[in-house]
């Protein structure tokens, strides 16, 4: 077997092949793969997107890709594409919402405090900064959270409770 390590991942080079000749369970595999990685990657992003929304974009990310296995060059690189192919639907779906006159979740902070959030965040460590944006802005419950980050229960509440405690010290210096 060739595996394509890409980050914290490794996918079987037959998987991509399976996926470029249309098979349907390569599909399902290289999704279920990928999808925490791609949900991570939206929450680090935009925090106050739904459910919905998040299964939207990953549908409308999956579907081009799926479509588009010629534009990949190099299918070690995979996951970086994929990445960007997201990316760049997040951008555009975004840009629709806000045409629309819908704000994201940190827009009513003042704009220092915002800043001072953000860089707050940026100091966290991936994991703690993930379940905190989730939960304190994307209002998901620490069960859920654990369900899809899979994780424990235990995990998500010791994460939640130190990056609580540093925004919150942040947001009393001010």
């Amino acid at each position: 077997m060739t595996y394509i390590k890409d980050k914290y991942m490794m996918i079987d080079k037959k998987i991509i092949v399976g996926v470029r000749n249309k098979d349907a369970n390569a599909k399902k595999e290289l999704i279920s793969l990928t999808r925490n990685h791609l949900i991570q990657t939206i929450y680090k992003r935009y925090i106050g997107l739904e459910e919905k929304e998040i299964n939207d974009i990953l549908q409308a990310t999956y579907t081009y890709a799926f479509m588009h296995m010629d534009k990949l060059s190099d299918d070690k690189n995979f996951l970086k594409w994929i990445t960007v192919l997201l990316n760049k639907q997040l951008r555009e779906y975004m840009q629709a919402k806000e045409h629309a006159d819908v704000t994201t979740a940190l827009r009513g902070l003042p704009q220092y405090r915002q800043s001072d959030v953000d860089d707050c965040l940026n100091e966290m460590p991936e994991n703690q900064k993930t379940v905190t944006i989730m939960h304190c802005l994307g209002k998901l419950k620490e069960k859920d959270i654990a369900n899809r980050l899979k994780m424990s229960e235990e995990g998500v509440a010791r994460l939640l409770k130190s990056g609580k405690q540093k925004v919150k010290d942040v947001l009393e210096k001010k």
